[in-house]
């Protein structure tokens, strides 16, 4: 049996670890931090003794990879998964615009979806179905230099259509504004969503919080197939020779006896790692934060899962029942605020949008997750790598790599599949 070292316990090296468990590999998963989950975990807020997410993820049925990982390590249950696209604008005074495909077989169920969709103007409706079409059947050629707004004013999207639909969509997906996005990459992802089937437009969120949902479930699998997970240890140093990496150096121990490596960490923290005289590239990647804002009241009127608010700072509403989570994505321009100022924002916009009063807030918790994805420019795609390395026994995964998305939770759980699959044809021939 080939051991694997894993180094990194966020999704991409929780997925990576727990692919290569199913197949017959020893693994051992090394993560510096004393948690699990990387980007994505939760943690005990100490006034209401609420177990938190530091950030609510919104996913999509086009998640082929997460969702074979889900089902893989038993976890699909832990999961809300909508029939069919339904999701909830919200414009100020809870008046409320619905994207709704369901009633008919796809794709004349998404045509009649857009053409109901009463934020934008019939014209509007109209001008976001052909650019649909358009963008979808764009070779990348077309594409090529181009960034997302520049494709959106030349195909003459309003602004309406822009705050109304457009902004939304791009924030969330990419949580970046559209002058930061390559518009190839963008058709990547709107292809992805509206060319899966009727499923691939349907929004999934977690029933669990993220440690519950994701991280405590890999782990569970890893460890139940033999696998064993090493918290609060850091690699500081890969020993090569021969285009191979013979000896792993950790704060603890050194390591000697493996077969393959997969490092599942973000850029910023691999080029830390001493590797002989080989140095891998520095960090090339701008960061944009996500805000999330927790709020606990005493009386919660509101009966969707989660709404979505149009032209407000806030993009995005979960509903917790006994608190809610505010999102607000694209967040840099919020790193240098205080907390009572972001509060004041986010109180602002629930009175305006969910007619919620501010005197109703009882308590209330931000987090800022400042890198928490890369800027998805033209620019940065020149510099995600491959699964593959000079190093014959040393494979790459994380969002950060070439997995053609954009950084999110599918990017990660599908370079740990990528990284599974380069290494698995590696250990084949080898």
């Amino acid at each position: 049996m080939k051991k694997v070292l894993v180094i990194g316990g966020g999704l991409a090296g929780l997925s990576a670890a727990s692919f290569l468990s199913a197949n017959n590999y020893k693994v051992e998963l090394i993560e510096a931090a004393l948690k699990l989950g990387g980007r994505a975990y939760s943690f005990l807020e100490s006034k209401t003794q609420t177990e938190i997410d530091n950030g609510q993820h919104l996913l999509m049925g086009c998640y082929d990879y997460t969702l074979k990982f889900l089902n893989l390590i038993d976890a699909k249950k832990n999961f809300e998964i909508q029939q069919n696209l339904d999701l909830v604008f919200l414009s100020p005074g809870f008046k409320i615009h619905r994207l709704s495909a369901s009633g008919f077989f796809y794709p004349l169920n998404l045509l009649v979806a857009f053409l109901k969709y009463d934020a934008l103007t019939f014209p509007e409706r109209l001008s976001v179905i052909k650019f649909l079409f358009k963008i979808l059947s764009a070779s990348d050629s077309e594409l090529h230099n181009a960034n997302t707004s520049e494709l959106l004013l030349r195909e003459k999207q309003s602004a309406n259509c822009r705050k109304a639909f457009w902004d939304i969509l791009i924030i969330s997906a990419f949580n970046c504004s559209a002058e930061n996005i390559s518009a190839k990459l963008f058709k990547n992802v709107i292809k992805q969503i509206f060319l899966s089937g009727k499923s691939g437009m349907s929004f999934i969120i977690p029933k669990l919080n993220l440690n519950k949902a994701f991280n405590l479930a890999a782990a569970n699998y890893i460890q139940e197939n033999g696998g064993k997970i090493f918290l609060s240890e850091r690699v500081t140093e890969l020993a090569s020779s021969e285009n191979e990496i013979k000896k792993i150096i950790t704060n603890k121990r050194t390591i000697t006896d493996f077969d393959f490596i997969i490092s599942a960490v973000p850029p910023y923290s691999l080029h830390k790692i001493k590797t002989n005289n080989y140095l891998f590239e520095a960090d090339c990647f701008e960061y944009s934060t996500i805000l999330n804002i927790h709020l606990w009241m005493g009386k919660n009127h509101l009966d969707k899962n989660f709404y979505a608010l149009i032209d407000s700072p806030v993009h995005w509403v979960f509903n917790k029942g006994s608190y809610l989570n505010l999102v607000i994505s694209n967040a840099n321009e919020f790193n240098e605020m205080d907390n009572e100022q972001i509060l004041n924002i986010a109180l602002t916009e629930l009175e305006k949008y969910l007619l919620i009063s501010p005197e109703h807030i009882i308590h209330s918790k931000i987090v800022k997750e400042k890198r928490a994805t890369f800027l998805p420019s033209i620019k940065s795609q020149e510099h995600r790598c491959a699964a593959k390395t000079d190093f014959k026994n040393f494979f790459l995964a994380g969002d950060w790599t070439n997995t053609g998305l954009p950084s999110t939770i599918e990017s990660a759980v599908k370079s740990g599949w990528v990284a599974f699959t380069e290494m698995e044809h590696q250990a084949v021939g080898k």
